[in-house]
């Protein structure tokens, strides 16, 4: 009788070994291929960083121009808003390296995408101080670019390296950019700012600096006899401001300006970015963050923007300018589809190869008579 026989040979494992050696390359090529996904409102992110760029070159030439001294070593960029260690009108230490962070235009981008949730037109609520005037002026930039409608108080004192010159304050930086016709709004109402909201700790010198600086500009003095009662001042003035609008879409906070978040320690326990559940909380000193919570305004705090840069890979480099564009707020990184497809497919088409050619052989050697057999 006579009986098939398959011997096994090389071949089956040479062929599992070539699969494995396959598979390994075509898992590194798709491991290893990468395509940038643009993020949502690339284009307005894109043209807030422009305005913002022309909003630092403007005022960099108008400084130059009024002569005002640039320190060369603290502001390596020389855009002029790095502002004095001291002067009368400071309230406290602020951080060197915040300011220099700030001088990045691409941090305008990053204000188009926490703000991209309001629409066209519709109000939102701000509370800003002198502190930190580059990122005033990216959240400006963006405001401008998304064509919402800002209703604007400041806290006009500042800390160190911020807008601390009293010939140059956040609302003279204001009226330059409004007369070269890049803004279209500005702060309606300003407070003195500092300790109680009241310039408490400031000289008379500089407390006369930021009523003129307020009297030039035309824009009116928020004053209480009290913390609490420059709250309600402020809040009072969003209401008249609100207008025949139902409520503010949002409520924007930069810095720690004491009336916005009430006291010092709130202004580092609350979270930083957009706050929907700020009311939940129970606060020992209220600010008109937790009012407008309390009204159904979302909050968006933004308090240290080194961190925000961090967040978002924006160059901190004091060496050489920053790219506009630069950073994950404007593009994603994430493996190439279409490679890692090709790739599947190729090791799936390798696979049944070998078991198509594997079958055949078994076929085959399973014709061969052994020639024991037939004795």
């Amino acid at each position: 009788m006579l009986r098939g026989m398959y011997r096994p040979n090389l071949k089956s494992g040479r062929s599992l070994i070539s699969l494995f050696i396959l598979s390994v390359i075509l898992y590194l090529i798709a491991s290893n291929n990468f395509v940038e996904i643009r993020t949502a409102n690339y284009d307005e992110k894109l043209a807030a960083v422009n305005l913002m760029q022309t909003y630092l070159d403007t005022l960099q030439s108008e400084i130059i121009a009024r002569g005002i001294e640039i320190d060369p070593i603290n502001d390596p960029f020389q855009s002029g808003l790095i502002g004095q260690r001291l002067s009368s009108i400071t309230t406290d230490r602020g951080l060197l390296s915040e300011k220099q962070a700030s001088i990045n235009p691409n941090i305008a981008a990053i204000f188009v995408e926490e703000l991209s949730r309001a629409k066209e037109g519709e109000k939102i609520a701000v509370g800003i101080t002198g502190s930190n005037p580059a990122v005033n002026l990216a959240l400006y930039a963006a405001m401008t670019v998304l064509k919402l409608d800002p209703q604007i108080i400041v806290s006009l004192s500042s800390a160190s390296y911020g807008a601390n010159r009293e010939e140059l304050t956040w609302l003279d930086m204001e009226a330059i950019l409004r007369t070269k016709g890049l803004l279209n709004f500005g702060s309606k109402y300003a407070s003195l700012g500092g300790s109680e909201d009241r310039g408490v700790g400031l000289s008379d010198f500089g407390i006369q600096s930021l009523r003129e600086a307020m009297s030039r500009n035309a824009v009116p003095l928020l004053l209480g006899a009290s913390l609490n009662e420059n709250v309600d001042l402020r809040m009072a003035a969003y209401q008249d401001m609100l207008g025949d609008s139902n409520r503010y879409r949002m409520f924007v906070n930069i810095g720690g300006g004491l009336a916005n978040v009430g006291s010092e320690p709130n202004a580092r326990l609350i979270p930083e970015g957009l706050n929907t559940k700020l009311a939940e909380r129970n606060f020992e000193q209220e600010g008109v963050m937790m009012k407008m919570a309390k009204m159904n305004v979302p909050v968006l705090h933004i308090r240290r923007i080194l961190r925000w840069a961090n967040r978002y890979d924006l160059s901190l480099s004091l060496e050489t300018k920053p790219i506009p564009g630069e950073g994950s707020v404007f593009k994603t990184t994430i493996h190439n589809v279409t490679i890692a497809s090709i790739c599947l497919a190729i090791l799936i088409l390798a696979i049944i190869a070998v078991i198509v050619f594997d079958r055949h052989d078994r076929r085959f050697m399973a014709n061969i008579v052994d020639p024991d057999d037939e004795l």
